[in-house]
């Protein structure tokens, strides 16, 4: 981690690492990264695919019926992942999946979805049936731990009650800058605490919000030394206003509320000691992240024991924009021996 930190300040000096980030922005426009993908029709009230009503954004690699399934953060979506998809194995070696959940990117803005984990997670579990997914990896960033948690949590309850767990196989799962505990979370509070009070008439005002009001208020996601900020801030900026859908960073600003609200039933101590024997866990953050900065230590201090692996990346919150190729190595590394992982 110090070398890596120390070859990126001396690029960085000699003006490559803003080369990079000119180049990575070309990578990521967002006209391209959504024209690759599909809208998908998705009834949220049969919790399945197919309908009239709803469409969601999803793209795919490869064979998605063993597809990684690359879970979005909050609150651009699936976007984020453009950055570090160049650096991932191509389709044949990683067949993956992608999404936009309701509310975000490409995706459709119902008024009257309830924009929560348990919502977000009906659709993944969705997805996964109309796509004929049978097996798995999930890698989710941000607030998408929580719909690991949730998935996890009701294939327990589902066993519980003498039913069949449901979903794909799972082969492993990687969480990264993402909440783990209900009592970790350390959100800045003018970002998603205040956001998530902010009463539904003022919604139509953060459609007229300034790209400079945006960076004032979410400016924290990226470690200040990162050359590439702006432009990064400007994708999630567009990425919100794609479909009018800017009311959801307000909407869906309540996840870390909803985590503690179901702090037992989304523990991730509980669910890391149930599952562990069947199937490999990472969890990872950044060492400047201002919004979840707590959960890795957590998970060291509460789990190190029980041979939980963590791994760590220099930089602010949005890993997928400031170290992309480091964390598509991690990802890489993981899938690799989750497919060696020995089956139950």
């Amino acid at each position: 981690m110090t070398t890596m930190g120390s070859v990126s300040s001396r690029l960085d000096a000699l003006g490559v690492g803003r080369a990079f980030d000119a180049a990575a922005g070309r990578r990521d426009d967002l006209s391209a990264w959504y024209e690759a993908g599909e809208r998908l029709a998705y009834d949220p009230a049969r919790r399945a695919m197919g309908g009239d009503s709803l469409r969601v954004f999803v793209r795919r690699e490869g064979d998605v019926a063993s597809a990684v399934t690359f879970l979005p953060g909050y609150p651009d979506g699936s976007s984020g992942w453009a950055s570090v998809l160049p650096f991932l194995p191509g389709a044949s070696a990683m067949p993956k999946l992608f999404l936009d959940y309701l509310g975000m990117g490409d995706s459709d803005k119902p008024n009257d979805a309830s924009y929560s984990t348990a919502e977000r997670a009906d659709l993944v579990e969705a997805l996964w049936r109309g796509l004929g997914v049978r097996a798995t990896t999930l890698v989710a960033f941000d607030f998408s731990s929580l719909v690991v948690l949730e998935h996890l949590r009701r294939r327990l309850e589902r066993a519980s009650r003498g039913e069949p767990e449901g979903g794909p196989e799972i082969r492993g799962v990687f969480m990264f800058n993402g909440g783990l505990f209900a009592d970790g979370h350390s959100h800045p509070w003018w970002t998603t605490p205040l956001l998530s009070r902010t009463p539904r008439w003022m919604e139509r005002g953060f459609e007229a919000q300034s790209f400079a009001m945006f960076m004032a208020l979410g400016g924290a996601m990226w470690s200040r030394r990162f050359a590439g900020r702006r432009a990064a801030g400007r994708r999630v900026f567009d990425s919100l206003k794609r479909r009018g859908g800017f009311f959801y960073l307000s909407r869906a600003a309540g996840f870390a509320a909803d985590h503690r609200k179901q702090a037992a039933r989304l523990d991730f101590g509980d669910l890391y000691r149930a599952w562990r024997r069947r199937f490999p866990f990472v969890v990872g953050g950044s060492d400047e992240d201002a919004f979840e900065r707590r959960q890795v230590g957590l998970a060291e201090a509460r789990l190190g024991g029980l041979g939980l692996d963590i791994a760590r990346l220099p930089g602010g919150h949005m890993t997928t924009d400031e170290h992309p190729q480091a964390l598509a190595e991690l990802i890489a590394r993981f899938v690799e021996t989750a497919a060696l992982w020995p089956r139950r």
